[in-house]
């Protein structure tokens, strides 16, 4: 039989250091990745949220630019600056329109969490999400100097997308978790519609890869669709089509 002092330690570890106002960006990375339950304690008990909101937001654009001028560098020429700006007004507008829902379906689970304490975590999940971009960046910038398969190279963006929003997301999980809500579902039902959004975002901002005359397409399309046609092998003779119209 084993001694007392011989079973496993079942205390969880301490919280690190909660996040200073001044805190440089890196440690805001760290926060996010390593501490996401100190970051959430810190968000409840933060009496100055504008000053973290606006550190996420620099992690948030920053990421955003990046990843986007990844998606640019497969076509280059005005994809340079084109793709890197629709990618953050996408993401931006759609976290925007998505933000009431957002509210109400946290509601619904019980919890306490305060409108600005929503707003905070939405910001730490969006600025996770960039995080996992940048993360999956250099292996799309790879393929996209490497490959001229358009098809492949678009399946590898909606995957690295879908990847990193789900565990981006996460972070409002854990911000439940800690609020002492017991309901989880209907925010899980959120993310599901926030990524809906940002996929039906990507096909109206259309083209984010590939080059076209025009900086918009004004047809509308649903996301499925577009990006069905997008991974075609057949996908110059829908482009011809969708041009001549």
């Amino acid at each position: 039989m084993k001694k007392p002092e011989d079973q496993p330690s079942t205390t969880p570890p301490p919280l690190s250091p909660p996040l200073k106002d001044d805190a440089p960006l890196l440690s805001i990375f760290e926060h996010l990745l390593k501490h996401p339950f100190s970051l959430v304690d810190n968000i409840r008990n933060n009496e100055k949220p504008g000053r973290l909101i606006l550190r996420l937001s620099l992690v948030i654009v920053a990421s955003l630019l990046l990843f986007g001028i990844t998606l640019g560098s497969f076509s280059f020429n005005e994809q340079l600056w084109a793709a890197p700006a629709k990618t953050l007004f996408g993401v931006l507008f759609s976290a925007v329109i998505c933000l009431p829902s957002l509210y109400i379906f946290t509601a619904l689970t019980g919890t306490s969490l305060k409108l600005i304490e929503i707003v905070q975590g939405l910001a730490s999940a969006l600025a996770l999400t960039g995080a996992l971009l940048l993360g999956f960046a250099p292996v799309l910038w790879v393929f996209s100097q490497s490959s001229e398969s358009q098809p492949f190279f678009g399946f590898l963006v909606i995957a690295t997308w879908l990847v990193s929003v789900l565990f981006g997301t996460g972070f409002l999980m854990k911000m439940l978790k800690g609020s002492g809500a017991q309901n989880s579902g209907p925010v899980k039902i959120w993310v599901g519609i926030f990524l809906l959004v940002t996929l039906q975002m990507s096909t109206t901002l259309r083209p984010l890869i590939g080059r076209s005359d025009t900086f918009f397409t004004t047809e509308k399309r649903f996301f499925l669709q577009h990006w069905g046609e997008e991974m075609s092998p057949n996908r110059e003779e829908y482009r011809e089509v969708e041009e001549g119209r």
